[in-house]
């Protein structure tokens, strides 16, 4: 009995480690590549969830609270330190664009790591009717 309690806890740490890896700590370099902008109650309601449907269910009054960026390999949610990534070019990815970037965790705020930016490019979402479809 008390080996299998001890191989049931064993391999709940192997389990458990790649959900640790994910967390950013301050000082941690990251690279995120097509990560999602959205609001930070929709991002929340997709790591929860796990369904990336909820990336959409957003409200315009909650753009309020701040753009974050969701990064669908790894369901974390980062937040930008302003001084590189202006809200306007994030603001041209919400709703159906993008955006990668690379840079150093400089806070950790309410479990929301926020990320001081190298290097960026914004992939804004296609205009109304861009796509054509099979012609």
């Amino acid at each position: 009995m008390n080996r299998m309690l001890v191989l049931s806890l064993g391999l709940v740490g192997v389990l458990a480690a790649p959900l640790a890896a994910f967390a950013a700590d301050v000082g941690d370099d990251v690279d995120i590549t097509s990560g999602i902008v959205t609001t930070l109650p929709s991002a929340m309601a997709a790591q929860k969830s796990g369904k990336l449907t909820d990336l959409a269910a957003y409200r315009m009054a909650d753009t309020a609270q701040g753009l974050v960026v969701f990064d669908v390999a790894e369901k974390t949610i980062y937040r930008l330190a302003p001084k590189k990534v202006h809200r306007y070019e994030l603001e041209s990815a919400f709703g159906g664009g993008s955006i990668d970037f690379s840079g150093t965790v400089v806070a950790v705020n309410s479990g929301i790591p926020e990320v001081e930016v190298k290097d960026y490019s914004v992939n804004r979402r296609p205009k109304p009717g861009a796509f054509k479809g099979c012609l």
